[in-house]
């Protein structure tokens, strides 16, 4: 059934933030009943070697302290004193709070002993976001040029990554994002091609368009298709999940019913077809169509689901926050097929959740140049 997701998802298919861009209360980590969140307008520093950071826990439902029925807790915020150099840290501070955000109980100066922290413990969740805060508070206010222009280039890539989770649709993000010309650029790389089946011959005839009515749809679907599928997983679980859940009823009916289908499907219960090369005009319009409204119908069900604000997302956020190095900008000179950009132009290479961007100085203004899933 995932081969349905084919052309959507998988062929479409964190370190940390910088400081400025840290909400108040930042989700470093979650459980199926509970998350964590790191306060970062706070550090309190202790030593030189030695700072304070403060964490809150909160549960989906109310959790008994201490075997005392009578004592009730619905968040406890926790202050940790963190020697990052040294790769240790103790508790220092415990306050536990009722729904209401009354203090239910309060344990101060609670110094507890230096602890070494352990590859792959629950510590070391909290550790490392806690020692990169503490990095980025320590930072010399004076930034480079080079600093400067990673930190515009992050910035523009998170407003990328805002807009479109609020939009969830591509065609919006393109005017105000985007290069002019990113099509010209896409057609003019030989290396790869951006337009995934739809085969180069077919995507240099058609009319422009066309070719952005489709890429649109393209993006769209995939974008919406792998919201969809992560929020259904369980958060913390590495449990199978039913390919049921991952696609719709309506979706799979919308798929069958749909006259690309009629044309192009070669074997009952075999979705490969649509995998399969896009390679004349007319089926690339009758392609169009389906992700176009597979896209529509995927929108309202990510809508229904609030799928990026579901545990398994946010959970999957955090760990791109580790693997990928989210909004962290790298920089290479591009030497050749730069894009139909001229050789030598400076692209600033960056990861945001499900993608990974592009982008250049377009006539002194940040563009995005290409797009391309996290998972290819």
């Amino acid at each position: 059934m995932r081969l349905i997701f084919l052309p959507f998802l998988l062929l479409l298919s964190s370190t940390s933030l910088m400081a400025q861009h840290f909400p108040e209360w930042y989700r470093v980590y979650t459980f199926d009943e509970s998350l964590i969140e790191m306060h970062t307008s706070l550090v309190t520093f202790i030593s030189k070697d030695v700072a304070r950071v403060r964490f809150r826990w909160t549960f989906d439902q109310p959790e008994t302290l201490n075997g005392e029925p009578q004592l009730k807790y619905k968040s406890r915020l926790e202050v940790m004193e963190f020697n990052c150099l040294s790769q240790r840290y103790r508790p220092y501070h415990l306050t536990y709070f009722d729904s209401a955000g009354n203090i239910v109980h309060l344990e101060e100066n609670q110094l507890g002993e230096w602890s070494t922290v352990t590859s792959g413990s629950m510590i070391q969740k909290l550790f490392a976001p806690a020692c990169e805060l503490i990095k980025q508070k320590t930072r010399s206010p004076v930034e480079s040029a080079d600093e400067v222009e990673l930190a515009k280039a992050a910035r523009y890539a998170l407003s990328f990554s805002q807009h479109l989770e609020q939009a969830k649709d591509f065609k919006p993000i393109i005017e105000k994002f985007f290069m002019v010309n990113y099509l010209n650029g896409y057609l003019h790389d030989k290396n790869t091609n951006w337009f995934l089946n739809l085969n180069r011959e077919t995507a240099a005839r058609v009319s422009r368009g066309e070719l952005q009515r489709f890429y649109v749809a393209l993006m769209n679907t995939g974008y919406l298709g792998c919201l969809y599928a992560i929020s259904q997983y369980p958060a913390d679980s590495d449990e199978p999940v039913a390919d049921e859940r991952l696609v719709p009823p309506d979706v799979l009916q919308l798929i069958r019913n749909h006259a690309y289908t009629a044309a192009y499907k070669r074997q009952e219960g075999n979705y490969d077809f649509l995998a399969e090369k896009i390679d004349s005009i007319e089926r690339l319009r009758s392609y169009t169509d389906l992700l176009e409204e597979l896209g529509s119908l995927m929108r309202k069900h990510v809508i229904k689901a609030a799928a990026e604000h579901s545990k398994a997302y946010q959970a999957m956020l955090e760990d791109w926050h580790w693997t990928f190095d989210l909004y962290q900008p790298r920089v290479r000179v591009c030497a050749r097929n730069c894009l139909g950009l001229p050789n030598g132009t400076k692209l600033f290479e960056v990861n945001v959740p499900v993608f990974r961007l592009q982008l250049a100085h377009i006539r002194g203004n940040l563009r995005i140049v290409s797009v391309v899933s996290s998972f290819q």
